[in-house]
């Protein structure tokens, strides 16, 4: 458009007056289109993840991929479909002493579970990659660098079976929109699989990793989570190759705690905590 201008310009059609006059038109559509994108969502409420780990030196997640130091601050949107946007930034060390901050974006359904997430950060193996987006569809979870990968599609195409969340990296949307999906039935648990996404190395750049567990309901519990009291839902989730994860969700689906439940009962503690919480409407 700027070009378009600029053109026209030169051939006389503006003189420094309507140019003028121009600019300013123009900022106030801006204005005006920032306004109304603005008023059509509804700040909800914004809040801090923090990940907690008293062994392995503080490192979390897979081999090869641990992160240290991990923040996620986050502010929840209702949009004028009446969904969910989440945005936010995740601060970390990977590897240790090296500080990584990228931006995300989670959209959500109307039921809290995911439907797109964007990651802005660029892949391990790929600095020029990015961002990230994945879509949770029906039957598959369909993932895009932004950029071809040598040997590697651009469009990665993982077939999923209902219910269905991202394990790694660590996404406590994700996680809280899969007990959306289960049984609150304590005797019966729901068959789940998890996607984890993992970077090897630079020949295998991108390997994903499909899990199979069970997540049961546990029934509600009194806790208390970013200096509020909660009645939280509780499930237990049991994954192939992992120690057992017990979750805690307010009625909405919100994350509040992940807990990785080791069988050694002196193992040091780790896990996921919600530890800054405020809410501008009811939910």
């Amino acid at each position: 458009m700027r070009r378009r201008i600029k053109d026209t310009s030169a051939c006389g059609a503006f003189d420094g007056s309507s140019d003028r006059t121009f600019k300013v038109v123009a900022l106030i559509g801006i204005l005006i289109f920032s306004l109304s994108s603005a008023a059509a969502q509804t700040k909800i409420a914004e809040g801090e993840y923090a990940i907690y780990e008293q062994a392995n030196g503080g490192a979390f997640g897979p081999e090869g991929e641990e992160v240290y130091n991990f923040h996620e601050s986050w502010t929840l949107w209702r949009t004028e479909k009446q969904q969910y946007r989440v945005e936010g930034q995740r601060k970390f060390d990977s590897p240790q002493f090296t500080p990584h901050e990228d931006r995300f974006i989670v959209e959500l359904s109307r039921d809290m579970t995911v439907i797109r997430m964007t990651q802005f950060g660029p892949l391990k193996w790929s600095r020029n990659s990015g961002p990230l987006t994945c879509e949770f569809l029906a039957k598959e979870i369909h993932c895009s660098s932004g950029q071809p990968i040598p040997g590697q599609p651009v469009n990665l195409h993982v077939a999923m079976e209902n219910p269905f969340g991202l394990l790694w990296p660590i996404s406590p949307f994700s996680l809280g929109g899969l007990t959306r999906q289960s049984e609150r039935d304590p005797v019966h648990s729901t068959r789940v699989q998890l996607l984890s996404v993992e970077q090897p190395s630079k020949a295998l750049p991108v390997y994903p990793v499909i899990l199979c567990g069970d997540l049961q309901y546990l029934g509600e519990e009194a806790m208390e989570a970013a200096g509020q009291r909660w009645v939280a839902h509780k499930f237990s989730l049991k994954v192939a190759m992992r120690p057992q994860y017990l979750i805690w969700t307010s009625s909405r689906g919100l994350l509040l705690s992940l807990a990785i439940k080791h069988p050694h009962p002196g193992w040091p503690q780790e896990g996921m905590k919600l530890v800054r919480f405020k809410k501008w409407v009811d939910f």
